[in-house]
């Protein structure tokens, strides 16, 4: 089976120039998780972190914030806990986040990825959607890696990348988002030493969410259902169908 991945490049190096200007991206077919995540974080930490457990967990702490996908308005979409991740094995059903990368795939301008091929369609008719299975994460240990924690401690970055800003972003991946155009984005495909931006969401990341898993209307946990096109919904589009299938005639176009 193919793996597609997204990857999270270094600052300066773009990933590919979107044809749609300021608006979030969503993955092709949209897709949301049925229950809420939770992620097992890499609990060895990252060894070039020096904080109180190399960053595992600083990086469960960005992933749940409000600062980040859980105040997006949707309610939970993301719950995470430190564990061994031992069993690391894509596609088995178990979102983890590696802080090494077992797999080979992300290196050079890598900074991390996520697998993001692991989905499948689920219900009936026009309450069919598609469903997230597995979306792990590696991390590339080749750079210096920092953590908020540890700046305080040691007094700042150095050409290091926060853990907690570039998980975020992959996490964004894992929820089902993919790169946007927008500069100051935390789904913006590169970002530059010793920034930390993207561990708190712009409201292009928010409107994402949204669009995926819909408004907690003040309360409730994460999603499970699609805001996008039904089956038989007009559109114009690919990407305003939960199917990621926009077919017919120009005009006359519907979701299928």
């Amino acid at each position: 089976m193919k793996t597609p991945k997204y990857i999270y490049l270094l600052g300066g190096c773009a990933l590919f120039v979107s044809t749609v200007v300021s608006a979030y991206v969503l993955l092709s077919p949209a897709r949301t998780w049925q229950n809420t995540p939770t992620y097992i974080v890499d609990a060895r930490g990252n060894a070039a972190v020096n904080d109180i457990d190399g960053g595992a967990t600083a990086t469960v702490n960005a992933i749940t914030s409000t600062d980040a996908w859980n105040g997006a308005g949707s309610g939970v979409v993301i719950n995470a806990e430190k564990g061994s991740v031992a069993m690391f094995t894509l596609g088995d059903g178990i979102p983890m986040l590696n802080f090494e990368d077992p797999t080979g795939q992300c290196s050079g301008s890598c900074l991390a990825a996520t697998f993001t091929g692991f989905y499948e369609r689920a219900g009936k008719g026009r309450s069919k959607n598609t469903y997230i299975r597995d979306a792990d994460i590696v991390t590339n240990t080749s750079y210096n890696w920092t953590s908020e924690a540890e700046d305080l401690n040691d007094g700042g970055c150095s050409g290091e990348f926060y853990i907690e800003g570039v998980q975020v972003h992959e996490i964004g991946h894992g929820l089902g988002l993919g790169h946007t155009d927008v500069g100051g984005a935390t789904m913006f495909p590169s970002v530059a030493a010793c920034n930390n931006g993207p561990a708190t969401i712009a409201a292009d990341d928010a409107n994402g969410i949204l669009a995926l898993y819909g408004s907690d209307g003040g309360g409730g946990g994460g999603g499970g259902s699609c805001d996008l096109g039904q089956a038989g919904d007009s559109c114009s589009a690919n990407g305003q169908c939960c199917s990621g299938k926009c077919r017919g005639k120009r005009g006359n176009q519907s979701c299928r």
